[in-house]
């Protein structure tokens, strides 16, 4: 029957995602046009399904927040407050759009270290949005001190 095809074309599929490196057998990642075309399953065992879920609803915050930044860099943009209000509204726009490119990549990343069964925390990426945090809060002290604003 159908159901019976599908499963066992799941099942192929499923064998086919193991690999062998130097005789460790690792699950390897399948590639974005396998993901895109055939879909990707996972066995549900342990917190599998709860840890993929994390990833993405963490991804979809960063895309939010990403999407309201968009928005935020748009008013400010259609808001006429001089060269300066235009600048900081280009600037959100590309911050934004950074965040939109890093948070993916990072999802996709976490995915394969869950596969893994790795954990990596993001060191690298908080002490950069920290960096970027303080950046940003010196140039608006810079900025409304020496104009005046």
């Amino acid at each position: 029957s159908s159901i019976q095809h599908r499963v066992m074309a799941e099942t192929e599929r499923s064998s086919l995602i193991l690999a062998t490196v130097g005789g460790d057998s690792r699950k390897s990642f399948p590639s974005l046009r396998t993901i895109l075309q055939d879909g990707y399953v996972l066995k549900n065992e342990g917190s599998t399904a709860r840890d993929h879920l994390a990833n993405e609803r963490t991804y979809l915050a960063w895309m939010r927040t990403a999407l309201a930044l968009i928005g935020a860099s748009l008013a400010l943009l259609k808001w006429d407050g001089g060269a300066h209000a235009d600048a900081i509204g280009y600037i959100v726009a590309v911050v934004a759009l950074a965040m939109m490119a890093a948070s993916t990549d990072r999802y996709f990343t976490n995915m394969r270290h869950l596969e893994r069964g790795e954990f990596r925390p993001n060191t690298r990426g908080i002490i950069f949005i920290v960096l970027v945090v303080l950046c940003a809060i010196a140039s608006a002290f810079i900025l409304h001190f020496r104009d005046g604003l």
